[in-house]
């Protein structure tokens, strides 16, 4: 979901919150400023002959993603390059960001970075980063690239026309859905349009058991608005547009869940964003939305549970939001033919199947979507389609580096109308007045 992260939908690329950390995969950093964990391909401590080496590669990456797949990537990065040494670096997201802006002043910035969503317009667009172009123009037929990767991964990693990241990790919002629950309130066609999920919401109510959980987290309330058509910022008038008619309904129809028709607890307000997820563990509601980083929880929380997932829902049109993590090569990397040659390999078909077997985590490619082994993973399979038309709502907004200062101002439009019960006109009207003075400054 970083999760955003920016996760794809309008959250701060500076302000990376616990729930987003978890969404991209990754764990929460128990100190502010972590030491990074330093790996070699075998995953043992790096020594320093490595860090002081000219033949060694530089890598940032997340610590939840540190999956066996890349370890072998890397293994055999090294095999096919004798003398050279992959320095893989794990770190949360907030450390990482700490490390990378400290690298860039003083220039001496790693090889291959993975980000969390955002960073590639924000520091592309103040000349940081290497544009990939050179290297897409010679070796993306043969890896697929843009053709096989999700147009809008290709565009939001993209600056005047040219590629300055390419897409890692790619996940989406879906609904999830108790089928005992459904099954037992006479359910027999899963709700696909706002009014039918509001008719199974309210059977589904009872007995203390909600029929949906809404989540607190601002960012979940996304694929509602795109549902509606609502778009977040015009890039041509450079204002954020949340206060049309279209923004209203979308917002007003979930106060509504909660206040008017009470099928949705009052979220939790907390920083921990799983709140939904365990309700629907516990048999306490019967839909949630949320994505694939919430499969594993399940599973290992409730192995009993029957449950499945469902398409996005439709208002105007059929969409959902997309999150995920991309990969950039620093302007200053010491290494950066090597760097992109490691880069290939990280997002190859082969080791996405690989890495959604071991991980449950989603992907960017087409063929990825389109693979057999992928299409019998049950709880996998549905996001194969729903990465199709989800959309990033907040890729405009990134690129002018006031998506944080934004994010938070929603964040509080969103809370003032699930928790105070203020009129959504009036909250979104306030949101919209702030953000574009904050735009302007």
């Amino acid at each position: 979901m970083r999760t955003t992260s920016d996760l794809g939908t309008p959250q701060s690329a500076g302000r990376i919150s616990r729930r987003e950390v978890l969404k991209l995969g990754g764990t929460v950093a128990t100190t502010a400023f972590a030491a990074p964990a330093i790996l070699s391909a075998c995953g043992g401590v790096g020594g320093g002959s490595a860090a002081g080496s000219s033949k060694t590669v530089r890598v940032y990456w997340n610590a939840g993603h540190n999956y066996d797949a890349y370890k072998q990537v890397i293994s055999q990065f090294e095999k096919d390059h004798p003398g050279w040494q992959v320095k893989l670096e794990l770190y949360q997201w907030p450390d990482m960001r700490t490390k990378v802006l400290a690298n860039f002043a003083g220039k001496d910035v790693p090889d291959l970075i993975e980000e969390p969503g955002g960073w590639v317009q924000e520091f592309g667009r103040q000349g940081k980063l290497l544009s990939l172009q050179q290297y897409i123009n010679k070796d993306g037929k043969e890896i697929g690239f843009p053709d096989d990767w999700q147009a809008y991964t290709v565009s939001r990693n993209s600056i005047n026309n040219e590629v300055y990241g390419i897409q890692l990790h790619l996940t989406c919002i879906l609904v999830f859905y108790n089928k005992d629950m459904v099954q037992k309130a006479g359910i027999t066609t899963l709700p696909t349009t706002w009014d039918e999920f509001l008719d199974a919401a309210k059977a589904l109510t009872k007995d203390n058991v909600y029929g949906v959980s809404l989540n607190q987290d601002p960012s979940y309330s996304w694929p509602w608005y795109v549902q509606n058509q609502v778009q977040y910022y015009d890039p041509d008038k450079k204002v954020i547009t949340m206060d049309t008619e279209n923004a209203i309904a979308a917002l007003q129809f979930q106060a509504d869940l909660v206040q008017k028709y009470k099928v949705s607890p009052v979220p939790v307000i907390s920083n921990d964003y799983s709140g939904p997820q365990k309700l629907l563990s516990a048999k306490r509601a019967a839909f949630i939305l949320t994505g694939p980083w919430d499969i594993k929880p399940i599973q290992s929380g409730s192995p009993d549970l029957n449950w499945g997932i469902t398409q996005a829902l439709k208002q105007k049109t059929q969409a959902t939001t997309a999150a995920g993590t991309s990969l950039m090569i620093p302007k200053d990397a010491k290494n950066p033919d090597m760097a992109w040659d490691l880069l290939k390999r990280f997002v190859a078909l082969k080791t996405e199947i690989a890495a959604t077997k071991e991980a449950g985590m989603t992907m960017p490619r087409k063929s990825w979507g389109t693979s057999a082994e992928i299409k019998a993973l049950n709880n996998i399979a549905p996001f194969t389609e729903g990465l199709n038309y989800a959309q990033y709502p907040g890729a405009t907004l990134e690129a002018t580096g006031k998506s944080g200062a934004v994010s938070d101002l929603y964040k509080k439009a969103y809370q003032d109308v699930i928790y105070r019960n203020q009129p959504v006109a009036d909250a979104l009207k306030e949101f919209v007045a702030a953000a574009n003075k904050a735009i302007a400054q």
